[in-house]
């Protein structure tokens, strides 16, 4: 099987997962004397490169128009993989999250967007005929853009999460984490509304939603 440029980029957003996985989980001794600057660095930057590949995906499969069969379910796949993995293990981290109230709010908003990619993945699969990833564009250019929106926010909350301290003043942010909450606060919501709307436009394909 032929593997094409698009397809290679899917490939290497999969290879880069467990490796910000585990920076953003060890710190691998880098962050004892630099309160942890070195390993949220390097966790971030194989993030932001899993997210580069996504978009220069998405850029090569629009121009071929090649936007079918398995490598775009393997492209869907590893879209979701990127956040869920970033998200498990931010939640799994001893040095990322502070401890207290952050840590918890930051665990049940992961568990809200997760659930929600679930969720219209779910829809797309009640219905063999329904083209899964058709629920994330088309005509609808509300829908298209929600969509869009939502998964930016969710990668731009990720890296937010992750650098803040080493952006800011660390005693001052610490705990507080002011930005962090702001993005986190947009991301649910995005994540919530966009997946109700989604539901809205395909409850068509829901059998028990058009039981009498």
């Amino acid at each position: 099987m032929k593997i094409e440029k698009p397809a290679k980029f899917t490939l290497v957003r999969l290879l880069l997962i467990p490796l910000f996985m585990l920076f953003m989980v060890y710190d691998f001794g880098l962050g004892k004397d630099f309160k942890y600057t070195w390993p949220r660095i390097i966790s971030a930057s194989f993030f932001i490169m899993a997210v580069v590949s996504y978009y220069i995906d998405k850029k090569l499969m629009g121009r071929r128009g090649d936007d079918t069969g398995y490598w775009r379910f393997l492209d869907m796949v590893a879209d979701k993989l990127v956040i869920f993995g970033a998200l498990i293990a931010i939640c799994f981290s001893g040095y990322i999250l502070p401890s207290g109230f952050y840590r918890h709010f930051f665990f049940w908003a992961a568990v809200a967007v997760m659930l929600r990619e679930l969720a219209v993945i779910g829809i797309g699969l009640t219905d063999s005929q329904l083209d899964v990833k058709g629920l994330f564009k088309g005509g609808d250019t509300f829908r298209s853009t929600l969509f869009k929106s939502s998964n930016a926010a969710q990668m731009v909350w990720i890296i937010v999460v992750v650098l803040e301290p080493v952006l800011k003043d660390h005693k001052l942010f610490y705990d507080v984490r002011l930005l962090s909450l702001i993005v986190t606060v947009l991301a649910v919501t995005l994540s919530i509304y966009s997946g109700l709307y989604c539901v809205m436009m395909y409850k068509k394909h829901i059998d028990f939603l058009n039981e009498d």
